[in-house]
This record gives structure tokens, sequence and C-alpha cells, in this order.
């Protein structure tokens, strides 16, 4: 029983050093422990250091993606924006080859129609040229009566001289009865004086009878020229009113023509100036289509470049309604100048008012706002045409639809 008491003593002695040596390693393990727990907090807090760094470092890299992004939807538009105003440039450019085409055989019908008008000048007038014909035509008539004046008168004086060759053949008679009276009367010699005196003067009558005959032959003979004179005149008056009659209604073709051709002349010049006119306004009007072009392409960049911002307020919507109201009023002024109906197209308002929707959606600004800034500006009619009930819908709900439909009184 005493061995028994004295070893139970000795296990317990020898357990209670066990546990202290169980203890004390315990202490050191915790030793060693807590010094790798302060060795691994440090690693972890330096860790948590460079995860801080790498966050900023992946805030700062997507930041810069983001921006690329922007940049690159910039680049984008600017590149669709170019390649637009490429193509408006090439239809000016050939726009404009036409037109200088057009210029060229518009001065070149131009000169011919004042060469034409110089030739009209140079020839001369019609009615001067009837106006002496039918002058030389009065003066050739007077001639022809004179001339049948005279040959009346030559025909006349013929007569006469029948008379006095009749007259001088009794004188001849009479001549023959004097000398038979002179035979006579010869032993007369008191009458012998005044019966040669009768006899030099009845020779003297013989003479002149004698130079009458001749006279009158010779006046048979002006009388046979004379009226061979006159058978040629007629004839060559006939001839010549027969040319003057053609030639009259050559004239007259002439003028016919020359009328026809002035008319032709009037009514290429006519269609010049309206092709002149025709011109320039088709000039006009595709020089402000390329300008209506060109002010909707900026336009569409700007309103795309807005819309790509994250933040914006309500001053950045009114810009955008601002610029829709100056992009349509362009068109009414185009459309009043060009004198034909091109209105700012539906789409290009519609996708102007849904942009202006959904940056107002993204910045946060109010319906109600927005919607009174485009009544205001744009008016309920416009409005009313391009607003999409499904987008308004589908961004602010039910409400924003009902007053729509309310305000706009679309049932």
């Amino acid at each position: 029983m005493a061995k028994s008491k004295r070893a139970e003593p000795k296990q317990s002695k020898d357990s209670a050093s066990d546990i202290l040596k169980k203890m004390s390693s315990i202490s050191d393990a915790t030793k060693a422990l807590a010094s790798e727990v302060k060795a691994m907090s440090k690693i972890f807090v330096e860790n948590q250091k460079i995860l801080i760094s790498l966050k900023s470092m992946v805030d700062a890299v997507n930041s810069s993606l983001e921006q690329i992004q922007k940049n690159s939807r910039q680049i984008n538009i600017i590149e669709e924006d170019t390649q637009r105003l490429f193509s408006g440039m090439s239809q000016v450019k050939t726009h404009s080859t036409l037109i200088e085409k057009i210029n060229d055989q518009i001065n070149r019908l131009q000169d011919q129609v004042g060469k034409v008008h110089q030739k009209q000048e140079s020839i001369p007038d019609t009615n001067k040229i009837m106006q002496s014909v039918a002058d030389n035509l009065d003066s050739i008539r007077n001639n022809t009566k004179m001339i049948m004046n005279i040959s009346d008168k030559t025909e006349k004086i013929r007569e006469e001289l029948k008379n006095v060759s009749s007259k001088a053949e009794s004188l001849s008679n009479l001549k023959n009865e004097i000398g038979s009276i002179s035979t006579k009367t010869e032993p007369l010699l008191n009458l012998d004086s005044q019966i040669r005196k009768v006899g030099t003067e009845i020779e003297s009558l013989i003479k002149k009878t004698d130079s009458l005959s001749v006279l009158s032959g010779d006046i048979r003979n002006v009388n046979a020229e004379f009226s061979n004179f006159k058978e040629n005149v007629l004839g060559k008056t006939k001839e010549l009113d027969e040319k003057m009659s053609d030639f009259a209604e050559l004239l007259n073709r002439n003028s016919a023509s020359i009328s026809e051709f002035n008319k032709k002349t009037y009514e290429i010049s006519q269609q010049l100036q309206e092709i002149q006119g025709i011109t320039h306004k088709t000039s006009q009007s595709t020089s402000r289509e390329v300008m209506g072009l060109l002010r909707l392409s900026e336009f569409q960049s700007n309103i795309r470049m807005r819309s790509e911002s994250k933040y914006g307020t309500l001053e950045d919507i009114q810009k955008m309604v601002a610029q829709t109201v100056d992009m349509i009023n362009l068109f009414d002024r185009l459309s009043v100048e060009v004198e034909t109906k091109m209105p700012l197209p539906l789409e290009v308002k519609q996708w102007s008012l849904s942009k202006i929707l959904d940056c107002a959606d993204r910045w946060e600004v109010r319906f109600t706002d927005v919607f009174r800034l485009l009544i205001s500006e744009l008016g309920s009619d416009l409005v009313k045409e391009s607003i999409r009930m499904e987008q308004v819908r589908d961004l602010y709900g039910i409400r924003a639809v009902d007053e729509v439909r309310h305000e706009l009184n679309i049932s």
C-alpha cells in the first residue's frame, strides 16, 4: 500500500512536468505562430497596398479604355461624315462640270444668235427694195404714157403732112396751069414782070413743097422707127413687169422666210434665256442642296458627339433642341429659295428626338421638363409627328405616355 501511494505522486509529478513541457512547447508554438501571424499581417498589409495600387491602375486602364472607345466612336462618326462630305463634293463636281458645259453651249448659241442678228442687219430692208421697185414701175408706166402721147402726136403730124402733100400736088397742078397761062399771056408784056414774080413765088412754093415731101418721108421713117421702138418698149415693159412680178414674189418669199427666221431666232433666244434661267436655278438649287447636306451632316455629328457624353444637364438638352430648330428653319428657308418643297426629313426629326430622350434618360433629367421644352421650342405638331411612344414607355413608363397623350390629344 505504501509503495502504491509513493508511485502515485511520482506519476502525478511526471504528468505535471509533461504538461508543463507541453505548455511550454505550446507557448513556444504560439509565439512562433504569433510571429508568423505578424509577418503574415505585414505581408497582407503590403498585399493590400499592392491591391489598392493595382485597383487604381485598373481604374486608370478602364478610364483609358472608355476614352479610347469614345474616341473610336467619334472617329467612326467623323469618318462617316467625311465619306458623306466626299460624296457631296463629288456630286458638286459633277454638277459643276455639267453647269460649265451648259454655260459653254449657251455662250456658243448666243454668239450664233448675235451673228444671225448682224446678218439680218446687213441684209437690205425688203420694204425699201419694194418701194424702189414700185417707184421704178411708176416711172416706167409714166414713160410709156408719154411714149403713147408722142406716138399720137406723130400720127397727127403724119396726117397733117398728108394734107400738106395733097396741097403740094394741087400746087403742082396750079404750076402747070400757070405755065399754060404764061404761054397764053406772052404777048402781054406789061404783065411779064408780074408773072415772073408769081413764077418765082410759085417755084419757091414748089421748093417748099419738095422740102415738105422730104420731111414727110423723114417723118414717116421716124414714125416707123418710133412704132418699132414703141413695140420694143412695150415688149420690154411686159418682160420687166413679168420680171418685177417674179422679183416681187421672190421678195415676198424672202420676207416670209426672213419673218420665219426671225420668229425662230426669237424662239431660240427665248429658249436660251429659259435654259440659262433653268441652269442658274439648278446651279443655285444644287449649291443650296449641297449646303443643306453639309449642314445636316454637321448637325448629326454634333448630336452624336453630345449623346456620347455620360453626364449632362437640361442646358445640354436645350442646346440639342436649339440645333434641331435651326436645322428645321434652314431647310424651310432653302425650300423657299429653291421654290420647291425641301423640308427636313421626318426620319431626321425622329432620330433627333430619340437621341434627346435617350440623353435625358441617361442624364436623369425629368421627362416633364424635357417634354415641355420640346413643345415650347419645336411645337406640338412636330412633336406629335416625330415622337415615338414605344421609346417613351421603355424609358419613362406609362405615366409619361399618359402625359404625352394628354398634352398632344392622342387617343
